[in-house]
């Protein structure tokens, strides 16, 4: 950004408290540093302030409020030059996305050509509180109803239930993030912000795991609550948890939770309806919970690397968005990162081997080091957010590109797509006086 530019942006009245906050900020870093230098034991806070002192440097104009930049991303090349979609191979209907949209925290629905049929006139950005600076938030979860509601997860912050005319039902400040399910009975099922824990059957000192709630849908009162430390003791799995050296910080960073509902169940002899698939990124480990007497019933550990997403197939397997994010993506790897972009595998309980269902190939690279999702489509496609690149992309089971959205902010970054989930083009209805536009 020119100096110019920065002036201007910089003239609102509350710039001069975003320059004290950062300075604090940068200021407090400094004395974590010094005081590490002759007091060996707050290593760790000497970490935390370096980077706090790296996100400083590279997220200003966001901590500013000048720019959104901690939710773009650099246009990557394969995402440029013209696409047309293919009506003729594509599942056809409408997509649900969330993300940045401009320079708001939006949800919208786009139909076959990418064009916006219905915005939320919600900025989920104002809907934090708490924050440090105007967007210090993200949208993490979300699920459309067919009359035009949604849920949104605003990370560790909470659940929200919007009409189409942006308006909020209720909300549930809780804690709740990264993903939302929708169980048989209607019930609401989200990851809990994590709480502190000394148990030392699992480790010694503290440390903190993850909770999982269940939502009522008319009211957000959370109704049920699973511990998971709870979960691990009784299942005598506590090894599951357990790290050498030991760590206290989000053991497990579990980032999604499905409910096997009656109609796949038949397909997973192993599981019953109800049973909770949970994926625990920072153990790449995904398993499954009895609902019945809520033990650990299966694991897969090693098949990923901070996976997202996984869900039952009516076929058996569980799909996963494998992201092998062993390095952020950039030019000099091609955009794949180090292990050769990111891609979506398919395990089978019972079977120790798996299957990669897609991944990068020389028609179509695919890479997300840290955050997307996947949604196995009707006619065998799968539809693919890959969010670091802010694309949505539709892939055939042999590997070609059926349709393709590109979330251009600018001629040189793109914003954040955090969801996509496609339904048919009649799914959903909105009242005549919310439509937007």
């Amino acid at each position: 950004m020119k100096l110019s530019a920065f002036l201007k942006a910089a003239r609102g009245e509350d710039f001069a408290r975003k320059v004290s906050l950062a300075s604090a900020i940068v200021a407090a870093a400094t004395l974590c540093i010094v005081i590490g230098a002759v007091a060996v034991p707050v290593r760790g806070r000497i970490l935390q302030s370096v980077g706090v002192v790296k996100q400083l440097a590279r997220n200003w104009q966001a901590i500013y409020g000048i720019a959104p930049v901690e939710h773009l991303e650099p246009v990557r090349p394969y995402a440029t030059g013209p696409f047309a979609p293919d009506p003729a191979h594509m599942a056809r209907g409408v997509t649900f996305m969330t993300g940045l949209f401009g320079d708001a925290l939006k949800a919208r629905l786009v139909d076959e050509n990418g064009a916006v049929i219905h915005e939320w006139p919600i900025d989920f950005f104002e809907q934090k509180k708490a924050k440090l600076y105007r967007f210090d938030a993200l949208i993490h979860g979300a699920h459309l109803y067919e009359n035009g509601d949604i849920l949104i997860v605003l990370d560790s912050v909470g659940l929200y239930r919007v009409n189409a005319c942006g308006e909020v039902i209720w909300k549930n400040e809780n804690g709740s993030h990264h993903s939302i399910d929708i169980d048989d009975e209607g019930f609401i099922w989200t990851p809990l912000r994590a709480v502190r824990y000394n148990e030392p059957r699992i480790l010694p000192g503290d440390f903190r795991l993850d909770r999982i709630g269940r939502f009522d849908p008319d009211t957000g009162a959370l109704v049920e609550t699973l511990d998971l430390v709870d979960i691990l003791l009784r299942s005598d799995e506590q090894g599951l948890a357990s790290i050498e050296p030991p760590g206290s910080h989000d053991l497990f960073h579990v980032n999604d939770v499905e409910i096997l509902s009656a109609r796949k169940a038949a397909a997973f002899p192993e599981f019953s309806a109800g049973d909770i698939l949970v994926s625990a990124r920072r153990q790449n480990m995904v398993f499954v919970i009895d609902r019945a007497d809520r033990k650990v019933k299966w694991v897969r550990i090693g098949a990923t690397q901070y996976q997202h997403d996984p869900d039952f197939q009516p076929d058996g397997s569980i799909t996963v968005f494998d992201n092998r994010g062993s390095a952020p993506a950039s030019r000099s790897n091609g955009w794949k990162g180090e292990s050769g972009g990111s891609r979506i595998i398919a395990v089978r309980p019972g079977v120790f081997d798996y299957k990669v269902v897609y991944q990068s190939d020389f028609r179509n690279t695919f890479y997300s080091s840290r955050r997307g999702k996947h949604q196995r489509l009707e006619n065998g496609n799968l539809l693919i957010t890959e969010t670091d690149a802010g694309r949505v992309f539709e892939a055939t089971p042999s590997g070609d590109i059926v349709w393709r959205y590109v979330n251009r902010h600018d001629d040189a970054n793109v914003g954040w797509v955090m969801s996509a989930t496609r339904f048919p083009s009649d799914y959903v209805s909105i009242e005549p006086s919310c439509r937007n536009p």
